[in-house]
C-alpha cells in the first residue's frame, strides 16, 4: 500500500507562490503613489553599489560675445566642475506578525502588514525627501528676517510665489515636465494661496492634466508652479513668534534633487526563526539617500498660515 503522505501538497510546497503574493501586494501598495509620487521630481537618480556616490555639476561657459578675428586662433574655455557627494544611509522598518493573530483574523493580518509596510515605505522616502529640500540655504521668509519673527499674518501670498518663480527664472534653471516649475506645499498654505489668488489665476489639475502625466497629490497650476499637496511637509510647532507654527513650501526645478541608491527599497519577509514557526517578520529595507545637486535650482519660501495653529 503507498504511503498516505505520497504527493501530499502543503505549505512548504507552496510556499513560494505565498510568499510571492504578499510581494504583489507590498509592490502594489507603494506603487499608488510612487509612479508619478514626489520621486518624479528627482532629476537625477544614481543607482551603484558604492559607500557613497558623487555627482558631478558643470558650470556654464562664459557667453562668446565678442566677435572672432579672422587671423587669430580662438581661445579655449576652460571646463569647471564641483563635486556633490550623496551617502547613502540604510532604512527600514518591519512588523513582527504571529501566527495566531493572522491565523483568527482569517488571513487578514498579513496582507494589513504587508500594505502598511508599502505605504510605510513610501511615505518614509517621500518624507527625507522633503527634509532634504528643506534643509536649502536658499530661503525667503514672508515679510520677516528670520523665521522666528513670523507672526499669524505672514502667510504665503502671490506676490512670494511670484518670487521664488523669479529667482529660479533669473538663475536660468531650466522646466521640468510640462514646461512649469514645481512647488512643494502643505495644504494649509495652499489655503493661502487659492485666497490671494485673483479670479481664474489658479488653475485646478483636471483642466490641463490631460496633456501631462499629473503627479499624486497636484492639487493645480500657479504663477508657474504645478502645486503638488503634501501633508509630509514640515509643520514647525511654535518656530514663529510667540506660538506660531511655520511651514517651508519647496519651490524647484530641473537638477534641483538627487537620489543616490546603494540598494533599491525592497519587501523582506524573514523568519520564522522560533521553534514553532509561529513568527514571522514582514517589512521593507533599502540603501538611499536624497540631496540637493544643484542649489541655484532650489528655493523654499517660509510662512505662516491663516488656518494654521497661531
Amino acid at each position: 500500500m503507498a504511503d498516505f503522505t505520497t504527493n501530499l501538497t502543503g505549505v512548504a510546497q507552496l510556499d513560494d507562490r505565498l510568499i510571492k503574493l504578499y510581494s504583489n501586494q507590498f509592490i502594489i501598495s507603494a506603487a499608488d503613489t510612487l509612479t508619478k509620487g514626489l520621486d518624479s521630481v528627482v532629476t537625477i537618480n544614481e543607482q551603484i553599489n558604492a559607500k557613497s556616490i558623487s555627482f558631478t555639476k558643470y558650470s556654464k561657459l562664459s557667453l562668446a560675445t565678442t566677435a572672432l578675428n579672422e587671423r587669430e586662433e580662438v581661445t579655449s574655455a576652460a571646463m569647471s566642475d564641483s563635486e556633490v557627494l550623496l551617502t547613502p544611509a540604510e532604512y527600514g522598518n518591519v512588523v513582527t506578525l504571529t501566527a495566531l493573530a493572522d491565523l483568527q483574523s482569517g488571513g487578514m493580518a498579513a496582507q494589513a502588514a504587508f500594505r502598511l509596510a508599502g505605504i510605510n515605505a513610501r511615505e518614509t522616502q517621500e518624507k527625507l525627501l522633503i527634509l532634504a529640500a528643506e534643509a536649502s540655504s536658499n530661503e525667503i521668509i514672508v515679510n520677516q528676517s528670520a523665521e522666528s519673527s513670523l507672526t499669524a499674518s505672514d502667510v504665503m501670498t502671490r506676490a512670494y510665489v511670484d518670487r521664488a518663480y523669479n529667482k529660479l527664472a533669473r538663475a536660468g534653471v531650466p522646466k521640468l515636465e510640462g514646461g512649469t516649475y514645481i512647488a512643494i506645499a502643505h495644504e494649509d498654505v495652499i489655503y493661502d494661496i487659492k485666497n490671494s489668488a485673483s479670479a481664474g489665476e489658479w488653475t485646478d489639475l483636471n483642466k490641463y492634466s490631460s496633456g501631462v502625466s499629473a503627479f499624486s497629490g497636484e492639487v493645480g497650476m500657479f504663477r508657474g508652479f504645478r502645486f503638488i499637496s503634501s501633508p509630509l511637509v514640515s509643520v514647525n510647532a511654535d518656530a514663529g513668534s510667540t506660538t506660531v507654527d511655520t511651514y517651508h513650501t519647496i519651490f524647484l526645478g530641473f537638477n534641483a534633487l538627487g537620489k543616490a541608491v546603494s540598494m533599491p527599497v525592497q519587501p523582506k519577509v524573514t523568519g520564522p526563526f522560533d521553534k514553532l514557526g509561529r513568527f514571522v517578520n514582514i517589512g521593507w529595507h533599502g540603501v538611499f539617500a536624497y540631496g540637493i545637486i544643484d542649489q541655484d535650482a532650489l528655493w523654499v519660501v517660509t510662512s505662516a498660515s491663516s488656518i494654521g495653529s497661531n
